[in-house]
């Protein structure tokens, strides 16, 4: 019974807003089983309901997990950044952190963190031809609860995550979100602009990919640095000051 309680949640974090009937098709179970598990994880505090309307009938109960819930499931994702910022914090030199106020210590080892999620997923992003980059980045990052979709907009492509991974961290710093970013932006080799944020108070976190005007992105292009400065846009965004490292270059 635990199992499928844990299984609801992990469907629940990554489609967001579902109905009791789109999560009995998914778990293959019957509506009523679903509802009892529901009821359980309400009483525990790890899911919230809201009505929504329909244009004829009684209005659909929709379930979403709360921060509770958002925690519970992001449990391996915090195992990962603890295990991601112990070797960060142990490679500052000296110099790096000689006279430095703690804030920007700490986008210095959020960055190595991004370097090295990217590093970690990047023998499985392969293509060269920029939308099935994407589908290979997009699949790479939800491994690691960073993103879960993808769609081509014409001009751009918008990347997607219904889940903060790690979402009281974002909540603290904008350096956890920025991270998601530069590690996105690494892999696709491409500029990658932050839209939303989950702990802006948005539904989801997305990001933009541009096309660019000339066809397909070539793999290798220079990316801006960490924390370097972007259009403002809706949402979270980071307001640290670029990196002094160098443009990072995808190989």
């Amino acid at each position: 019974m635990e199992r499928a309680r844990d299984e609801l949640i992990r469907i629940l974090h990554e489609r967001g807003d579902s109905s009791v009937a789109g999560l009995a098709e998914a778990m293959g179970m019957s509506q009523g089983s679903v509802r009892r598990h529901l009821d359980i994880l309400g009483a525990d505090g790890l899911i919230e309901t809201r009505q929504e309307r329909r244009p004829r009938g009684r209005p659909l109960t929709v379930y979403s997990l709360s921060e509770a819930g958002e925690e519970r499931s992001s449990a391996a994702n915090y195992q990962r950044l603890l295990d991601h910022v112990y070797p960060a914090l142990t490679d500052l030199a000296a110099d790096e952190v000689s006279g430095q106020p703690g804030a920007a210590i700490l986008w210095r080892i959020f960055e190595s963190v991004a370097e090295r999620v990217a590093t970690e997923q990047a023998p499985f992003v392969r293509s060269d031809e920029l939308p099935n980059r994407i589908t290979e980045v997009v699949s790479a990052m939800s491994e690691v609860g960073v993103l879960h979709d993808a769609v081509d907009e014409g001009d751009a492509f918008r990347l997607s995550n219904v889940g903060c991974p790690c979402r009281s961290t974002a909540l603290e710093t904008d350096a956890a979100c920025e991270a998601d970013r530069y590690s996105i932006e690494l892999l696709v080799g491409a500029p990658v602009e932050q839209v939303a944020t989950i702990a802006g108070g948005s539904a989801c976190c997305e990001y933009i990919v541009r096309k660019p005007a000339d066809g397909d992105a070539a793999r290798g292009s220079s990316v801006p640095a960490f924390g370097a400065p972007a259009p403002p846009s809706p949402g979270r965004r980071p307001g640290q000051e670029p990196s002094s490292r160098a443009r990072v270059e995808l190989l």
